[in-house]
């Protein structure tokens, strides 16, 4: 019965929703020069009451900050860049025809079985990413399973896809997971590549051997099924980043569940204001993909030896802790390092692509009630990591699909890496 009323309400809300058009926006590229310039769009992105969609936050002098200014707040956002002597490039002209043509690349139905490179020539809703993770159980039963270890707010399932040489044993697991920004498209991609490349390549690749012989491995492709849809239903907004439920006295919908877990929840790096995009939401682990998602983690934090938050868009891997710039203690700050500096180079070796690397506060920028805070503070996963992918500011969340194999491919070189430093420091 409760299900029902989710799904009614859930159904109630599409409904009475608008279709977001972008065709009279743009995306700005601002770059500092110095920290009273960065200061300026930073407090822009905190306190202004100019409607403006950051794409990339303002983070450090020297590296740029991407904006989305609403129609009516253009102008006045130009003035205050002018005034402030903050030169800004535009990085793309209309968003929604950028939008319309990623759609356009999107598959069809069906052709998967055999060969999973169409798959990865388009992005895909949640139905059909399940039913691809679902695929690849049903071809490889002897490695990989399905599982839905939650359920969202508007009562969609919550899918984990594990893929083992050996199940029920206790061996030690590496998780990754995609979506939890909604908007990220590319994340949630990303992961079914990885799990197609592991379990298509175990016995004829080595790296994937490598992996599946010393390793479980969980991979969660979509956290915020709901954010996801909505972006991709026709009455739903592209650009949406929250999830997807409703705020007490607030018309705006949603709360940032990467500012909700319940670990330093409500710190430094949220807002409490509920139209905010980092709206840090009523309480700690407010949101019940948040609940889910830790509880399971937490369940099973005795076999996880890693863990990675994958989102888009910047190029950067980034460890704990992201609610201070204090660096862990070690031996564990030096270990995090290890497998960061291991990863990127193997990610720069595949198609020469630079990633930074460092703590999530002073890599980016300070946020608290994250998940690799979580995993690391609360359930003790030193290997915890938030991983930004590509690209650096050219398309921003609207990466072309041509880009998706590419990227899956620098990612699989990148986890193999640290499957192989884990490995070869485990304590």
């Amino acid at each position: 019965m409760f299900q029902a009323f989710l799904l009614a309400a859930a159904a109630l809300s599409s409904a009475l929703a608008e279709n977001v058009s972008y065709h009279e926006h743009s995306v700005l590229s601002c770059m500092p020069q110095d920290r009273a310039q960065l200061d300026v769009l930073h407090n822009l992105e905190v306190k202004s009451d100019l409607k403006l969609d950051f794409w990339k936050e303002a983070r450090r002098v020297g590296s740029s900050v991407d904006v989305m200014p609403f129609p009516k707040d253009l102008a006045a956002f130009r003035a205050i860049m002018d005034e402030n002597k903050i030169k800004c490039e535009t990085m793309i002209e209309n968003v929604q025809i950028a939008v319309d043509s990623e759609k356009k690349h999107k598959s069809t139905k069906g052709t998967l079985r055999g060969s999973a490179t169409p798959y990865f020539e388009a992005y895909h809703d949640s139905t059909e990413v399940h039913a691809f993770m679902d695929d690849l159980a049903t071809e490889f039963p002897s490695l990989a399973s399905t599982s839905v270890f939650g359920s969202t707010y508007e009562g969609r399932p919550m899918q984990l896809l594990t893929i083992s040489t050996a199940p029920g044993t206790g061996k030690k697991a590496l998780w990754f997971d995609g979506g939890l920004h909604a908007r990220e498209w590319i994340a949630v991609t990303t992961m079914t590549y990885l799990a197609d490349a592991l379990v298509r390549g175990y016995g004829s690749n080595d790296d994937a051997t490598y992996m599946l012989d010393n390793f479980d491995i969980l991979i969660a492709p979509i956290l915020n099924v709901d954010g996801y849809d909505y972006t991709w239903a026709e009455d739903g907004d592209r650009m949406w980043r929250k999830t997807r439920s409703p705020n007490s006295n607030s018309r705006c919908v949603g709360t940032d569940p990467n500012r909700n877990w319940e670990f330093h929840w409500g710190e430094a790096g949220t807002s409490t204001q509920p139209c905010s995009d980092s709206y840090e939401g009523a309480f700690a682990a407010s949101e019940v993909e948040v609940q889910h998602v830790q509880n399971y983690l937490y369940d099973n934090k005795d076999t996880l030896e890693g863990y990675i938050n994958f989102h888009s868009y910047s190029q950067e891997w980034m460890s704990p802790w992201g609610y201070t710039d204090e660096v862990p203690a070690q031996p564990d700050y030096g270990l995090q390092n290890g497998v960061s500096e291991a990863a990127t180079a193997a990610i720069k070796a595949v198609h020469n692509k630079e990633y930074i690397y460092g703590p999530i506060a002073t890599t980016i920028y300070p946020a608290s009630g994250s998940s690799a805070d979580y995993t690391y503070g609360v359930c003790g996963i030193v290997y915890s990591y938030g991983v930004e992918l590509r690209d650096t500011g050219k398309n921003g969340f609207i990466l072309p699909a041509e880009e998706i194999i590419p990227q899956g491919e620098e990612i699989f070189a990148g986890v193999v890496a640290m499957g192989k430093y884990i490995a070869e420091h485990s304590r």
